[in-house]
């Protein structure tokens, strides 16, 4: 069973990553699902630009990835920690645990500063502006 995670994993890891670096999210005739919030609402989301973004960073383009989200962008090392953290753990057996994400007063501070980030983006003045990604 484990093995069958293992090879799941990196099926539609390697998907994700082959669809994301051969076909651009800013070409508007690529079938990438739109946000939401935008199409509904017209605000944009904290995570608004994360495609646009992970298909920059595949390209070396970190300025670019940077505009797009620019706390996604910040955000990711640790992302990619605990999911290598994850993944490790299920092929090798361990029970590494990332400590941090279980205190609360992280898991607090890491929603508020999401859920500001998703207002100070919205807000129509400089340098508020910068956290939109480019339309």
């Amino acid at each position: 069973m484990k093995y069958v995670k293992i090879g799941l994993i990196m099926l539609f890891g390697g998907a994700f990553l082959f669809y994301y670096y051969n076909f651009n999210p800013s070409d508007h005739s690529e079938p990438f699902l739109s946000c939401p919030s935008k199409s509904i609402f017209g605000l944009n989301c904290p995570g608004c630009g994360s495609q646009r973004l992970i298909h920059n960073l595949l390209h070396l383009n970190f300025s670019e990835a940077f505009r797009y989200n620019p706390l996604l962008f910040i955000l990711l090392p640790f992302v990619a920690y605990i999911s290598w953290t994850m993944v490790s753990n299920l092929f090798f057996g361990t029970k590494i645990r990332v400590k941090i994400l279980y205190q609360n007063w992280f898991v607090y501070l890491l929603f508020g500063t999401i859920i500001l980030y998703g207002i100070l983006r919205n807000l129509p003045w400089y340098p508020f502006t910068l956290l939109a990604p480019p339309d």
